[in-house]
């Protein structure tokens, strides 16, 4: 029997690019979504343009508007989040039958014996990520044995460098791929494409090879108990 493969693919900024597919012109500008924390409203999901204004998941809107001039905010929508998700765990059908939701911005794809029939792991990744930016989605991963380490590879790696990136690196990073992503015959949502980590090497940082789960984890922040 094959070793057990598991992918998780965590998509951070859900709720605001799913936004954007519906309307296309919010691309371009500072967009968050917001969501009723009991008497206060609170940023849950915030473009890229957002994010290189230095806007965050979980602070108040008033806060937000305060240091992000022309700030656009839409009012969060549980059901149509949830069936998008839905939607996207048909689309990761193609890689494996075996695909369930975790939480409301992420899929979990049981990987074991399938990754051979798009090339080996690193090419499917590929595909994965190259299907995301069509999709105009930015997307985290992590591929290793056990669903915990996917899910604290595709949250964590590669977080102690981009703790240090400043609000201008957000800004070249979104321009780059915006060029990159005009270039990409289905693009055609218009505005500031998603990140998309496209780098052979970072790819290969978030796959914990065949019994090297705890070599791959080794370098990551200390992680909740529950991992």
């Amino acid at each position: 029997m094959a070793d057990r493969r598991i992918l998780s693919l965590w998509f951070p900024r859900l709720g605001a690019e799913r936004m954007i597919r519906l309307e296309p012109e919010l691309g371009d500008q500072a967009l968050v979504i917001v969501a009723e924390e009991g008497n206060t409203q609170t940023v849950c999901s915030v473009n890229v343009e957002a994010q290189g204004r230095g806007v965050h998941v979980g602070q108040p809107i008033r806060d937000a508007h305060a240091m992000c001039d022309g700030l656009v905010a839409k009012s969060r929508n549980v059901l149509a989040e949830k069936r998008f998700l839905s939607i996207l765990r048909r689309w990761a059908g193609k890689f494996s039958p075996w695909v369930s939701e975790e939480g409301r911005d992420a899929l979990v794809v049981d990987l074991t014996g399938c990754a051979h029939l798009f090339g080996g792991e690193d090419a499917l990744v590929a595909v994965v990520q190259d299907d995301c930016t069509d999709l105009g989605l930015s997307v985290h991963l992590g591929l290793a044995d056990t669903r915990g380490a996917a899910w604290a590879l595709a949250r964590y790696a590669g977080q102690a460098a981009q703790s240090n990136r400043s609000g201008d690196a957000i800004d070249q990073e979104a321009r780059a791929t915006r060029s990159r992503a005009g270039k990409r015959r289905h693009w055609t949502k218009g505005g500031a494409a998603p990140v998309a980590d496209m780098s052979r090497e970072t790819r290969q940082n978030r796959i914990a090879g065949a019994g090297q789960t705890y070599s791959a984890l080794s370098p990551l922040p200390r992680l909740p108990r529950c991992v």
